[in-house]
């Protein structure tokens, strides 16, 4: 690929100040009129390189030159070298390829983002890691999941994107048995084992197209009363423009978010310190459950 390719040729003008276009065309296997094009198209976007012609000589490129003088300002750059650390971290690209990048940007800025997906335990590294793996190579993965009514099932899927939604981690993934998109939570998947097996033509290549079920389905929107003592609870779940201080401290929360069980736990959750006033549905439910809890201690 050209783009690549010139990346590294001012990467390796810029380490070693002098290299001749012989030696350049074995690098890149292509032909030396390929290479002094390449020299060209870099010059025409500004990076001073010239040849010099004898014994000795080979192409070159000015003392002193970084490439964000030329072609990036300096916010630019320090997003760019920002988006390289994160690429990094995740293991998303080549290690000694970013490094080269990095030096081609000039230099170092504050390490102000660190990226770490694991749970606080740990454990689930090795999950993220076999996932990530198994997209970049396309290759199918055989699941334990544990669906919302408990129930744990063996699925095959094509992995495509792991995604970060309302501080949780999901896997979209094409699902072999259902021969649809589907939205996967990485805390419920109990075991992931990467097949040998590749994509099938109709797994799509990307996380695009339809939503499955859970993404396409109306959000639920409910009102949530709740003591001033939660506070840190509320703005843990809640996001500031959905909540209202009350005068005596308290807090209205006016939420919506996606239908499912978790919902009813989400709130549950506050004991008795909230309420919910709307819709019915949902308070009924509530209650319902209340119920059942207290039944359960009722000898306590």
């Amino acid at each position: 690929m050209q783009i690549s390719r010139l990346f590294e040729m001012l990467y390796i003008l810029q380490e070693r100040g002098q290299v001749t276009a012989s030696e350049l065309a074995r690098r890149f296997e292509v032909s030396q009129r390929t290479v002094y094009r390449d020299a060209q198209a870099l010059c025409e976007a500004g990076v001073p390189i010239y040849a010099q012609s004898g014994r000795g000589g080979g192409l070159r490129i000015l003392p002193g030159y970084q490439i964000k003088s030329a072609l990036l300002s300096e916010e630019e750059r320090k997003t760019v070298l920002s988006a390289l650390r994160a690429m990094e971290q995740v293991g998303a690209a080549d290690a000694a390829l970013l490094r080269r990048l990095t030096a081609l940007l000039g230099g170092s800025q504050p390490d102000w983002v660190e990226i770490d997906f694991s749970d606080w335990s740990g454990r689930r590294q090795a999950l993220f890691g076999a996932l990530r793996t198994a997209i970049l190579l396309g290759r199918q993965v055989a699941l334990d999941y544990c669906a919302e009514g408990g129930e744990s099932a063996r699925r095959r899927v094509c992995p495509v994107k792991l995604w970060f939604k309302g501080r949780t981690w999901y896997l979209r993934a094409y699902c072999m048995e259902r021969r649809a998109m589907r939205t996967f939570k990485l805390t419920r998947i109990l075991r992931a084992e990467m097949l040998p097996e590749g994509f099938p033509p109709e797994a799509p290549a990307d996380a695009g197209g339809d939503k499955d079920a859970w993404e396409a389905a109306e959000p639920l929107r409910f009102t949530l009363l709740a003591d001033a003592c939660m506070a840190y609870r509320v703005y843990d779940d809640f996001l500031p423009e959905w909540v209202t201080r009350l005068p005596d401290g308290g807090f209205r929360i006016e939420a919506e978010f996606p239908p499912g069980e978790w919902n009813a736990s989400l709130i549950l959750g506050y004991g008795e310190h909230a309420e919910v006033t709307r819709p019915e549905g949902l308070r009924r439910e509530i209650a319902e459950r209340a119920r059942k809890m207290a039944a359960r201690y009722g000898n306590a």
